[in-house]
């Protein structure tokens, strides 16, 4: 059945008063109604009137039934007001008899799409289904998540779930559906004051992770015992069977919650021991990287822990640069040349100081010489440079913010790199298949991984003791 057939029989002469009421004109006969409707559908758009006007319960209706197909492109639901009031007085649910209604397949996918494209329903799926890791590639696509609309990421989440979430945090819906609990916790965890109160329900070390994580702009967290009960106070949602996000909306909340009413409390809390009493902070740098010899500004803000080694600075540019550690490298600055390894040092030419990276501490030497230069083989020179010193909660490095892309590797160094990217930027360009294809397997990404950067450095530097050259056979770097 099509959808002139469709509104040829269902519409009634009663029909007529209520199209009349709605669309403020007077409709002559059930064909002019139904031209009408016609029109109406094909132009629905993210204009229409109707977009804002649809409650959850029925936007869950659409979503569900967009990819139901029937024989006669037809959907049979109740025919029930309470539950679809604007698909019923906007005459696209229509009554069947019995009290059941129907609605044709045409109108689900017109909603469907108007409601994508104003964002009430998400453009991509909001739940990864995969047993299997995610390559760095495929945890981007978590971005889209934790960004999207954050009604339907909570709705992974099952009605029982959401229940026992409430009840956790002593919120008292206004009714039992699923709808009801979605918006209020929705809600709930968006709101800087209820936070605070959720914020000490979590262990002490728990919270403070959170609070670094919300601090560097972090949404993406393995699905680890850890934050087991950051998820049961619903700041965290799975997304994946190794992945939780925290909604960008609930981090954007959180930001502006008063940390230290909320530290106070948790001191005076029995469970908080006297070590975490006196507080965490770690001293720290925030320093720029900036690539030398190209004529487009490439740089990454990094914030590491005072007191580490050159060996360490050097994982850390590599990480935040997406190198892949192929090339020597080496500090200079000056007189003075910091080799990554102590083969270098003993090759190198004497003539001037030479330090190990790993047996040199960075404080010293930037209390004397800033910036620094870090050379990567022959392609790439980055300048280091000290801005500022702050306070982090653990000592773990972290990039905070970056401008351009990936300086790529193997490709001829800085001196080729705007030639690679303006045929990188054409696919119509003769050499862009060939291109794309070397440097998809270096380092090249299309966008910029900060995400899951920060999660290798967090994995890279959760040791008790200091990364040099000579313990890191059989890590993962």
């Amino acid at each position: 059945m099509d959808l002139h057939q469709f509104f040829i029989h269902f519409l009634q002469e009663n029909e007529l008063v209520r199209a009349n009421l709605i669309n403020d004109r007077s409709f002559e006969s059930i064909e002019a109604l139904v031209e009408y409707k016609e029109a109406e559908v094909g132009g629905l758009d993210g204009w229409s009137p109707v977009t804002g006007m649809l409650s959850m319960t029925e936007v869950e209706l659409i979503s569900h039934l967009v990819d139901i197909e029937s024989g006669d492109h037809l959907h049979y639901v109740a025919y029930d007001v309470a539950s679809y009031p604007v698909l019923i007085d906007y005459q696209y649910i229509l009554e069947a008899g019995d009290g059941a209604g129907v609605i044709h397949h045409d109108i689900i996918q017109g909603l469907h799409a108007i409601l994508k494209e104003s964002g009430i329903l998400p453009g991509h799926p909001m739940y990864i289904h995969k047993d299997e890791p995610l390559d760095p590639e495929e945890v981007r696509q978590l971005d889209r998540i934790y960004g999207g609309p954050i009604y339907w990421l909570y709705d992974n989440l099952t009605w029982r779930t959401l229940r026992a979430t409430l009840k956790r945090l002593n919120v008292e819906p206004d009714g039992h559906q699923k709808e009801d609990y979605l918006r209020h916790i929705t809600s709930v965890v968006t709101h800087p004051k209820y936070l605070e109160g959720i914020l000490l329900q979590l262990g002490f070390e728990e919270y403070t992770l959170i609070r670094e994580n919300v601090e560097k702009g972090f949404n993406v967290y393995e699905a680890s015992s850890r934050w087991e009960t950051a998820k049961e106070v619903g700041l965290l949602v799975k997304v994946h069977a190794d992945y939780y996000v925290m909604h960008e909306a609930v981090r954007q909340a959180l930001a502006q919650v008063n940390f230290k009413t909320v530290e106070d409390r948790h001191r005076r809390s029995p469970k908080t021991t006297n070590r975490q009493r006196q507080g965490g902070d770690y001293n720290a740098y925030v320093m720029t990287l900036t690539v030398k010899d190209i004529d487009f500004p490439i740089s990454r803000e990094i914030i590491v822990p005072a007191g580490i080694n050159f060996f360490e600075l050097h994982l850390v540019i590599q990480k935040a640069m997406g190198w892949q550690r192929k090339h020597d490298a080496e500090f200079r600055t000056g007189d003075i040349t910091i080799f990554e390894t102590l083969n270098q040092m003993n090759e190198a030419d004497p003539g001037h100081m030479q330090m190990a990276a790993s047996f040199t501490q960075v404080d010293a030497v930037f209390d004397q010489f800033n910036p620094l230069e870090y050379v990567y083989g022959d392609s790439y020179r980055v300048a280091a440079a000290l801005r500022e010193t702050a306070n982090i909660h653990r000592a773990i490095p972290a990039i905070r913010n970056y401008e351009g892309p990936a300086p790529i590797e193997n490709i001829g160094g800085a001196a080729r790199l705007p030639d690679v990217l303006e045929i990188l930027a054409d696919p119509k360009h003769p050499d862009y298949v060939p291109t794309y294809e070397k440097v998809r397997a270096t380092n090249y990404r299309e966008r910029y991984p900060i995400t899951a950067i920060n999660h290798q450095l967090e994995k890279l530097f959760a040791k008790s003791h200091p990364l040099t050259e000579f313990n890191m056979d059989g890590m993962e770097v």
